[in-house]
């Protein structure tokens, strides 16, 4: 801001001293009206524009997945979480970054000594998934029955919304204490129970009874129509030796066969990674058939398997997928390419614009060099 207003002088003053010079303003008036003009605008700015409406700055890095949790930011996060919810944040620090492309994660320690997670969503978060949402449909099409979301606040709601329907359903997740508002209509926070002594799956001990969770968690997803659609190990704690569910903002309400194979399949190689796969089909067995499996592994593919859950399978000398495609039945692959006139106009639009690009950039180069 200050950047700003000080851009803004020197325009106003080299603006002033070109009229002098010209001879159409005297310099004294000139400099009185750039003193009241600054003045007025500074009071009504501050009159219809108080700090407390809009309390967090969006200086350098601020548009980034993981906001800066230092100075305007966690004071608004302390006054939000005081005067929304009624609770004394005595201590606030990031958390779980790692796992987290898409939000900025945080835990917070109350008075009491109680701790609560936090995550914040802002209109960068809503930006970078629409275009996230673009190239995957140049890509690879419409991957399932989706639409972008149209705020921070309706992306935030979904969460809220995934939470409370999956608690009510009985499935292992967060209580949500609600949403607080940082900026209207710009940055929302979610305030979940946090789970202390818990692990991810990428690092936790994974027994009999955690693979058997994980695997029995798909089935009732199946079986009550919906489909989580980030199972990776970041999205799965182990709390005291059981399996809970966490990042349910991509949660589908009666999604497509297709996308209900691919939860079965990313959650079988998340508890392959720390098993083995030979484990961990036997276990599916119990709760799924073989042509669920085969189906599943014949639909998991590219895209379909999250970004962390792809890096744990490189880093791993096994070739899980391919074991897993062993073990099941032989089942055709399921494209996921799927043509539509959005996903052709798209990529037109895409090479046309690449291709003019380029052709101005040669006629600049050649411009030049004459």
């Amino acid at each position: 801001m200050r950047t700003r207003l000080a851009c803004a002088l020197v325009v106003a003053v080299l603006v002033l001293l070109a009229r002098a010079f010209l001879g159409t303003t005297y310099p004294l008036a000139g400099a009185y009206s750039i003193l009241l003009g600054f003045s007025v605008a500074a009071f009504v700015f501050g009159w219809l524009v108080p700090d407390e409406a809009f309390p967090v700055s969006y200086t350098r890095g601020g548009n980034a997945a993981h906001l800066d949790l230092a100075g305007p930011r966690a004071e608004a996060v302390e006054r939000a979480m005081r005067d929304q919810l009624g609770l004394d944040v005595v201590e606030l620090r990031a958390f779980g970054d790692e796992g987290s492309g898409g939000s900025t994660p945080l835990l917070m320690t109350l008075a009491d000594g109680t701790k609560v997670f936090g995550k914040i969503l802002a209109t960068s978060h809503v930006s970078s998934d629409r275009w996230y949402r673009i190239v995957r449909t140049i890509m690879y099409g419409r991957l399932e029955d989706e639409t972008t979301f149209s705020s921070v606040r309706r992306l935030i709601q979904q969460e809220d919304y995934a939470l409370r329907l999956l608690d009510d359903l009985g499935f292992g997740v967060a209580h949500s204490y609600g949403i607080v508002e940082l900026t209207p209509n710009r940055e929302y926070m979610l305030v979940e129970e946090f789970f202390d002594g818990a692990d991810t799956l990428g690092h936790a001990e994974v027994t009999d009874l955690v693979v058997a969770e994980g695997i029995g968690l798909v089935r009732r997803l199946w079986d009550a129509g919906l489909s989580h659609r980030d199972i990776k190990p970041a999205n799965l704690l182990v709390v005291q030796g059981h399996l809970q569910l966490i990042d349910v903002s991509g949660l589908e309400v009666r999604p497509s066969p297709w996308r209900q194979a691919v939860d079965l399949a990313n959650m079988l190689l998340v508890m392959a990674i720390r098993t083995d796969p030979e484990r961990v089909y036997a276990a599916a067995l119990e709760r799924f058939t073989p042509q669920d499996v085969g189906e599943a592994f014949a639909s998991a593919r590219g895209m379909a398997i999250p970004t962390e859950l792809q890096r744990y399978l490189k880093e791993d000398t096994r070739d899980l997928v391919g074991t897993f495609r062993r073990l099941a039945p032989e089942t055709p692959t399921i494209s996921i390419q799927r043509w539509s006139a959005r996903r052709i106009g798209l990529s037109v639009s895409v090479v046309g614009g690449a291709l003019v690009m380029l052709a101005l950039s040669i006629s600049i180069f050649f411009t030049v060099l004459d």
